[in-house]
């Protein structure tokens, strides 16, 4: 990548992660701001990922639950779910990528592989970090670009935003 696309990259995924706590607070209530997180996330700007599904696990309870998916097929620009919050959360309830990471439910101990062919990833790798109560988040993702390693090194720092959402 050339010097100059690098630095405007940089900067563009900079912007987004530095406003996404704003924008969280702007929706603080909402059942769904995990969606409105897990979209900006992916979204070409930030980390351009093609595909992400987002899940807690917890080991006391022994239980794996999706919480809420992305799919650059079924996304929308990312300007809008922000400033028009309801139709964002109408069209992420007609999204048969994020109601099939938010129905699927395992014991813990429910292994990446099986979770990733359930949801028709190919070519995935995943993030896993420590949450509050003892929980551990995970999101199994697919890059838009395999090549594409910039973001690497930001992309658990990143995806753990999602731990500051509610889960309803």
């Amino acid at each position: 990548m050339k010097q100059d696309n690098l630095l405007q990259r940089q900067h563009t995924m900079l912007n987004c992660l530095a406003n996404l706590p704003r924008k969280m607070l702007l929706l603080h209530g909402a059942d769904n701001i995990t969606e409105f997180v897990l979209h900006d996330l992916c979204h070409e700007n930030c980390f351009n990922l093609k595909k992400a599904a987002f899940f807690i696990d917890n080991p006391d309870f022994n239980h794996t639950k999706g919480v809420a998916g992305f799919s650059a097929q079924e996304a929308l620009k990312t300007g809008a779910l922000w400033h028009n919050p309801q139709e964002f959360s109408k069209h992420m309830q007609s999204s048969a990528f994020n109601q099939k990471v938010r129905s699927l439910s395992h014991a813990s101990a429910a292994h990446m592989p099986e979770l990733a062919q359930t949801l028709g990833f190919e070519n995935y790798a995943h993030c896993r970090w420590a949450m509050k109560h003892d929980n551990h988040g995970f999101v199994l993702y697919e890059k838009a670009d395999t090549q594409d390693s910039f973001a690497d090194d930001h992309l658990l720092n990143g995806l753990s935003l999602l731990s500051f959402c509610p889960v309803f």
